[in-house]
């Protein structure tokens, strides 16, 4: 096949931020919200205490940890974790609750966003897609998981300097994309196309993720990234799908014109 046609990120956000403007839409926001805020309520009682505790004792293997603990005793700070490895555990906590959130939302808006930009946007892209719930949930399954392991693994290294924001955006960048690129197409495109945009769109599909991690760290606007990013990667997948298969529908008309002109 020739090179894979081009699709706009912008434009997926353009049409993601007027389809987010629908009430439905708006209204669909509270419920990861919600999800992620009872959450967050049950980790902080039962989490904390645990976590923090293991933060504290990893970073004090760390030479620079111990001296610089030594030097904030001395300014009425009895260890690290009084306030460092304590506002790191509280960080840590809420971003799982929000991937519970993003994942309620994988599960409950994903099917209402389809609908709703699918019929209304993108109606002439017929629907091939194989087995589209148990690969949503199973995909869902499998971000969670690697987002929750992934994030306590690297946690300790938010403990060097300016370390935390990287791990954020690559995190972030990771859960928005990963949790709904799939789940984007899969009622659309068949095996085979599904493949196909998953391998050569990953680039543009990181990039939105990333630029929603990024405004995920404006204080309050994450709140609306667990829907908006669903949107975004709706559009954008759906966009790749018919742009793939007008491309191959004009390489094959192609293919028949030449082969016309090649009989006698």
């Amino acid at each position: 096949m020739k090179q894979p046609p081009y699709v706009s990120v912008a434009a997926a956000f353009s049409k993601a931020i007027a389809t987010q403007m629908r009430p439905s839409m708006l209204l669909a926001v509270i419920l990861p919200f919600v999800i992620a805020l009872i959450t967050a309520v049950i980790l902080l009682v039962f989490a904390w205490g645990p976590l923090d505790n293991w933060l504290d004792n990893t970073a004090m293997h760390w030479g620079w940890f111990q001296s610089v603990s030594t030097r904030l005793s001395g300014w009425g700070f009895v260890t690290m974790s009084d306030w460092l490895t304590g506002v790191l555990t509280f960080v840590a906590l809420l971003a799982v609750s929000g991937i519970a959130g993003l994942a309620a939302a994988a599960i409950l808006v994903m099917p209402m966003a389809l609908k709703v930009i699918g019929d209304g946007s993108y109606p002439d892209v017929q629907k091939k897609g194989e087995n589209a719930t148990v690969t949503s949930l199973a995909n869902t399954v499998k971000v969670s998981t690697i987002f929750v392991v992934g994030w306590l693994i690297t946690l300790p290294l938010w403990l060097i300097p300016f370390a935390g924001i990287a791990l954020s955006l690559f995190w972030g960048a990771y859960a928005f994309s990963h949790m709904t690129r799939l789940d984007a197409i899969v009622e659309h495109a068949t095996l085979e196309e599904r493949a196909y945009v998953l391998r050569h769109y990953s680039r543009g599909f990181w990039l939105i993720g990333l630029i929603c991690a990024a405004i995920a760290l404006i204080p309050f606007a994450g709140f609306v990234m667990p829907v908006f990013s669903i949107l975004v990667c709706t559009h954008y997948g759906l966009m790749a799908v018919k742009a793939v298969r007008t491309q191959r529908l004009a390489a094959a008309v192609e293919n028949s014109a030449v082969q016309a002109k090649r009989l006698p």
